[in-house]
């Protein structure tokens, strides 16, 4: 009746099969983590990198947009010197036919005996300097002037007598009539 007995050690058996099982799952277990702790190192290094590189071209990008800056605001300095000029220019060449019409109506009026040496315009008013050989000449010149349409009365500053020449020099102030 050797049939119904087993000798054979099934339970330790069993159990040496489940502990190497164990073993090798724990073992299986382990090397999974190992390789997800070195994917997440990995990915958060290389996520690390790519900022770093997308900072770095920002960086660039901003070093670049910073010299444009700097560009557009040296244009606009030079656009508004420019703009300057062309108004200093414009206000010139409105004045030409007014300065010509002064010289014109200045030259015009002149007497015998007036010699002037020294004509200077300073905005609104004339600075006239000469000598006049006979006194009588400067003040019908003077008269003549203020009927001028340009000009209002002159203000004579000074007058003195110079033998030298045998002439009267004169200083005279002849102020420009407003709106015209």
């Amino acid at each position: 009746m050797s049939d119904g007995i087993n000798l054979r050690p099934w339970r330790e058996e069993r159990r040496q099969f489940k502990q190497t099982q164990f073993v090798y799952l724990a073992v299986a277990t382990l090397l999974l983590g190992l390789l997800l702790s070195a994917f997440w190192w990995w990915s958060g290094n290389q996520s690390i990198h790519a900022v770093q590189e997308e900072n770095q071209q920002i960086r660039e990008q901003l070093s670049l947009l910073d010299a444009e800056i700097r560009e557009v605001t040296e244009l606009r300095t030079k656009r508004e010197q420019l703009l300057q000029r062309i108004e200093v220019i414009q206000s010139l060449q409105q004045e030409r036919p007014v300065t010509i019409d002064l010289l014109d109506q200045l030259t015009g009026s002149l007497t015998d005996g007036i010699y002037l040496t020294d004509v200077r315009r300073q905005s609104n008013q004339i600075t006239i300097q000469g000598h006049a050989t006979p006194s009588q000449a400067l003040s019908d010149w003077m008269r003549k002037l203020s009927k001028q349409q340009r000009f209002r009365e002159p203000v004579l500053r000074s007058v003195t007598s110079d033998e030298s020449i045998g002439a009267s020099r004169f200083d005279l102030l002849l102020p420009l009539a407003e709106d015209r």
